[in-house]
């Protein structure tokens, strides 16, 4: 059996925007091609300068890249639980496909918890496509639970429903 690969996690900042963007690409393309169009998802191309703006607000401790040297594979963003709020969501987790199954989401997703908890937020949670399998099974073996919550939007002119999923922090009770 080959060795895993080794990556590292680091903070983002605005210069690795195209990176970001390329992996995002990369991770939906194929992983949404089970219920978005072919041709829906050809388009999908977001803006490095939106990522640029994104990183810029987010702060240095709210998107986590996992690296293998200088390569960028996979990032999470989280929107940390401020003012009376004990909430905080992890908005995005995105991995290469090359390196689905390394672990590089678990850890992502890992560091993004102890990010939140260590904000003072008691749970978090995450919204994903209903059909969105591979990270719904990423989710559940991370302890994270459907709460009943639903939304339905439009994505790459699309009709998509989403879940929310909802997790206790270290400390906190799910409500």
């Amino acid at each position: 059996m080959a060795e895993p690969k080794r990556f590292d996690l680091r903070p983002a900042d605005p210069t690795d925007a195209p990176a970001i963007a390329a992996v995002n690409v990369a991770a939906g393309r194929i992983g949404w091609a089970p219920f978005l169009p072919r041709a829906r998802l050809q388009s999908f191309d977001p803006s490095v300068a939106r990522w640029e703006e994104r990183l810029t607000a987010a702060g240095s401790r709210d998107a986590w890249l996992a690296t293998e040297g200088d390569e960028v594979v996979g990032f999470v963003v989280t929107r940390p639980c401020r003012g009376d709020r004990t909430e905080g969501e992890l908005t995005g987790l995105y991995t290469d496909p090359r390196v689905w199954g390394a672990g590089v989401g678990r850890s992502l997703m890992a560091k993004a918890l102890d990010v939140l908890a260590a904000s003072g937020c008691r749970e978090a949670v995450l919204w994903t496509e209903e059909r969105n399998r591979r990270p719904r099974a990423l989710y559940a073996r991370a302890g994270w639970r459907p709460d009943g919550a639903t939304r339905e939007r439009e994505f790459l002119g699309t009709p998509i429903r989403e879940l929310r999923y909802r997790i206790a922090l270290a400390g906190g009770e799910a409500g």
